[in-house]
């Protein structure tokens, strides 16, 4: 059974021959406080140690159809006026092409329901230009901490998607003479939540509709006493939902060495227990000495050398 923050620190005080504690919620005894703040440390630290199963969730981006509008564009000018409407355009979400559009034009500010400005001036002036304004930036979801690498999919496609983008890349696609390639790219921009950009923008016909996928981390290592996830434990009766007893062991030394004890045993007790809990978290695939289709394999000659082997009476 998962434990509470209540269980949690009654064993912590219980295994380190601290008076005995009936509640932690709203406790004014400085070691309670401390211990409390002490546990979500822990609990903080333990889940980013590592890609923990119960941490493990994925995301579903679904890409629909561009916004096709009209504009009035002066050269030279970045703000579009006489826009039948702005709804569902967002700054900083949409890309936007046109007549003498520069490569890679942004939106970036709605001014009202029928203006818009954007990052680089047009090269043409035209009254009711045809727009495409499509969304090319996306929202990660509110318990995404990090990406579980080679999870990203076009599934719609059934092609992995390449990233994440360095800014060189990206910029060298962005604002290079080969803009496009047969597949989308991606990279993280900016602050949370909305920071997950793809290119190239779906304008194109065969870019949309499309279900886009991604694994990620939850930072959600908690849950109070409905089933719902939380970054922390705030309440006597929020529980952890990653292993508790880590917690303990985690929290014991770092009380002692917030006290000025002596922590190192305390501290290698820990890191054994965690070393074995991460070990068995998710089971491990069986490694094959030889290639098999479907398989992973362990030797093969790109890993093991021809020769110099170690020991005595090796070549």
């Amino acid at each position: 059974m998962p434990l509470t923050l209540l269980q949690i620190a009654q064993r912590v005080v219980n295994e380190l021959g601290l008076p005995a504690i009936a509640t932690v919620e709203g406790n004014q005894d400085n070691t309670v406080r401390q211990i409390n703040a002490l546990i979500n440390r822990s609990g903080d630290n333990i889940y980013q140690e590592y890609p923990w199963i119960v941490s493990q969730d994925y995301h579903i981006v679904d890409i629909g159809a561009p916004i096709i509008t009209t504009g009035d564009v002066v050269s030279g000018s970045t703000t579009i006026t006489n826009i039948p409407s702005t709804a569902g355009i967002v700054a900083d979400q949409f890309a936007i092409t046109g007549d003498g559009f520069l490569q890679s034009t942004r939106v970036l500010t709605v001014v009202d329901a029928n203006t818009i400005i954007i990052d680089q001036q047009p090269t043409v002036t035209q009254i009711g230009m045809e727009l495409t304004i499509a969304r090319d930036t996306y929202a990660v979801p509110a318990d995404f901490k990090w990406f579980a690498n080679m999870t990203m999919w076009d599934r719609t496609n059934h092609w992995q998607l390449i990233g994440p983008m360095s800014p060189q890349a990206d910029q060298w696609l962005r604002s290079g003479i080969v803009p496009t390639g047969p597949r989308r790219r991606w990279r993280q921009v900016g602050t949370e939540p909305v920071n997950w950009r793809l290119w190239p923008a779906p304008t194109a016909s065969n870019d949309y509709p499309a279900t886009l996928i991604f694994e990620y981390n939850s930072k959600y290592w908690a849950s109070n006493n409905a089933g719902v996830r939380q970054e922390g434990l705030t309440q006597d009766t929020d529980y952890a939902v990653i292993d508790g007893q880590a917690i303990v062991l985690d929290t014991k030394w770092r009380l002692w060495q917030a006290k000025g004890f002596e922590y190192g045993a305390l501290q290698a007790e820990f890191k054994d227990y965690l070393d074995r809990l991460a070990a068995r978290d998710g089971g491990s695939p069986d490694l094959s000495l030889a290639k098999r289709k479907g398989n992973f394999y362990l030797l093969n000659m790109e890993n093991v050398p021809d020769g110099n082997w170690p020991g005595d009476g090796n070549p």
